[in-house]
């Protein structure tokens, strides 16, 4: 009997492990002066379904430390330059006025800015999913119209040890303090943190600089792996028991 559950066991497991492989990232900038708001169609194809966060619903100023999409709660962090820190700012653009301001034209009402409570802004914005997706993304906006920067994505597989950076999102009008642009992944894997990082316009170098986030995009994982991924784990608990017994 033992060893049918051992053999049931390697079975389950010959099924659900993919392949390995790097994540797809996903990065598009808008160009001045035109304007797209069609940036993450080609990852949203790619992906299938998706849950939406725009942060409409938060309270302008306040510190969000977590967030529910779906049945994943996202947990929201600071990291790199500026230090750690364990909430992110509610952002509310002004340009247009309340209750409708936006961040140059595309983002409406609210997003999340890499500031902490006492306003001091870090190099990194983090996310950390309280169990795996197949998928994350965001809009992402420079707040810093006096200075040149950029962004990338920094994104941790199932499986850990290992971190992926993403090409970086440059301006694409010609104007390096005016970048605002779609930066997504995908993964065979699945991902269990992401952090966005602002750098310098052409040296790839952090740098201590406010920018906001906008319509976060989260894609699951299907459901038939997490199945079976529950009857593997179920599968070697029994086995762990009947060897005790």
């Amino acid at each position: 009997m033992k060893y049918a559950v051992v053999v049931g066991a390697i079975t389950l497991a010959v099924l659900v492990t993919p392949c390995l492989a790097d994540p797809t990232f996903y990065v598009q900038a808008n160009v001045y002066p035109a304007s797209s708001a069609t940036l993450d169609v080609s990852w949203q194809a790619a992906v299938g379904s998706f849950l939406e966060e725009d942060f409409d619903g938060f309270v302008a100023g306040s510190n969000v430390d977590a967030f529910a999409m779906g049945p994943v709660t996202v947990d929201v962090g600071l990291a790199g330059l500026g230090g750690a820190g364990t909430t992110a700012k509610i952002f509310a653009g002004s340009w247009g006025g309340e209750p409708l301001g936006s961040v140059y034209g595309t983002v409406y009402k609210y997003g999340l800015l890499n500031q902490d409570s006492a306003g001091v802004a870090h190099g990194d914005l983090t996310f950390t999913f309280s169990s795996p997706v197949a998928g994350f993304g965001a809009w992402v906006y420079d707040n810093s119209q006096s200075t040149y920067e950029s962004f990338r994505m920094i994104v941790t597989e199932v499986g850990g040890g290992t971190s992926f950076v993403s090409p970086v999102l440059e301006s694409g009008n010609g104007a390096g303090h005016f970048v605002e642009g779609w930066l997504g992944v995908t993964s065979e894997l699945g991902i269990t943190a992401v952090s966005f990082q602002v750098v310098e316009t052409g040296t790839s170098t952090p740098v201590q600089r406010s920018f906001e986030i906008d319509h976060l995009q989260l894609s699951l994982v299907p459901v038939p792996g997490a199945v079976l991924l529950g009857l593997l784990g179920l599968g070697y608990a029994g086995m762990r028991l009947r060897r005790s017994a």
